[in-house]
This record gives structure tokens, C-alpha cells and sequence, in this order.
């Protein structure tokens, strides 16, 4: 008997470790996301300006905060935050490029980046039609969405902060603390930040967009 209640009482325990709210299949799941949706995000973000003579922030690329996409209408909305050389913060960012380096605007793209502080998710949308100009058809433009980090995987939703004139690394590779060498001078720095399954954590993603100029 007590052999039959021990294996039932290990048998829970391991249940609940593996498959539980803070088990390993459940922090798997979420690590794993993360760690590939970040990177999504830094790949699209590496468009922004691109093909588009002297891109700057406020202009090519828009920081919003108290951003939300309508899941009925996926049309976006928010307040435009100014970006200076203090680090601002938002949850959405949106950005415009020329990747087939036409010499009209109507063929412009515009991608974007949306954390939603509710459900904890992460989307990447990207303008179905002409967007240009960015700072007025942004919020009137239908997006397309597609979910990087799904709703009520990770504890706290991903942030954002951008700033002018910084110095960082692409993709946040080789950090000081390692090489010992100072990053390079960027005109345009994103940080994402999330905590990962770790209890307590706080990390940060750091991406530096070469095409704009500032």
C-alpha cells in the first residue's frame, strides 16, 4: 500500500513539474517564442528606411505608446511618442521601407511590431496596400497580423524603447562585458525587453538600425 501511494504521490510530483503552470513543457514553450520571435523582430526591423533617401525617426519610424490593434478592423491605434536621445517607451512600433527601391511612393511597405499589455502577445503586422505616408496613414491603413509570441504564454508582455544617437551592436551580438570592445556609434538603438521563464528575470534584446539616419 504505502509503495502504491508513493509512486501515485511521485507520479503527481512529476506530472506537475513537467506539465504544470511553471512546468518545463509550459517554460519550453514559452522560451522557445521568445527566442524566435525576437529574432523575427529584429530581422523585419532591420528594413526600416530602407530604399527611402535620408529615413529619420518621427518620420520613417514611429514609436506609439497605448497602441491596440482592433481584432475586428485590424486598423491600429495610439500616441506617436517623440524619440530623442533619452530612450523613450511605447508598445508598438511602425516603420516604412522601399524594398523594391521604386521610384514611386505608392509602392512604399510598412511593417510594424505591436505588444499588447492584455493578453501578453507579441504580433507583426504589415500594410496590405500603399502606406505612404507613414505619419498619416498609419492609423487609418488595414494591417495584416501575424503572432510572434502567443496571447498568455509569458508572464509581462515584451517592451520597447528607442533612441537616437546611441551606440549598440546589430542583433545585440558581442557585448563589451565579453570582448571588451566598445559597440560601435548607431544612429537609431531599439531595446525589447522580456522576462522569460525564469521567476524575476529581466533581459533585453538590443538591435541598432543602420538605414536610418536618425
Amino acid at each position: 500500500m504505502f509503495a502504491v501511494l508513493g509512486a501515485l504521490a511521485l507520479y503527481r510530483s512529476t506530472t506537475q513539474t513537467v506539465f504544470g503552470g511553471g512546468g518545463l513543457v509550459r517554460n519550453s514553450l514559452q522560451d522557445g517564442q521568445l527566442a524566435s520571435g525576437l529574432l523575427s523582430a529584429q530581422i523585419a526591423l532591420q528594413g526600416a528606411g530602407y530604399g527611402i533617401s535620408s529615413p529619420v525617426t518621427g518620420t520613417h519610424l514611429l514609436l506609439l505608446s497605448n497602441a491596440s490593434l482592433n481584432p475586428n478592423t485590424l486598423i491600429l491605434s495610439g500616441t506617436v511618442v517623440a524619440v530623442g536621445a533619452a530612450a523613450s517607451s511605447g508598445n508598438a512600433l511602425v516603420w516604412i521601407a522601399n524594398p523594391g527601391l521604386s521610384a514611386s511612393s505608392a509602392d512604399y511597405r510598412c511593417l510594424g511590431l505591436v505588444s499588447d499589455p492584455s493578453t501578453k502577445a507579441l504580433y507583426m503586422i504589415q500594410s496590405s496596400g500603399a502606406c505612404s505616408p507613414l505619419t498619416t496613414q498609419w492609423s487609418t491603413i488595414t494591417w495584416l497580423r501575424r503572432t510572434l509570441v502567443d496571447a498568455n504564454v509569458q508572464a509581462q508582455a515584451v517592451t520597447m524603447s528607442v533612441q537616437n544617437a546611441s551606440n549598440c551592436w546589430p542583433y545585440g551580438a558581442v557585448p563589451k562585458t565579453i570582448s571588451s570592445y566598445d559597440p560601435p556609434a548607431a544612429s537609431v538603438q531599439v531595446k525589447f525587453g522580456y522576462s522569460g521563464s525564469v521567476t524575476g528575470s529581466s533581459n533585453t534584446y538590443t538591435s541598432c538600425l543602420a538605414n536610418l539616419s536618425s
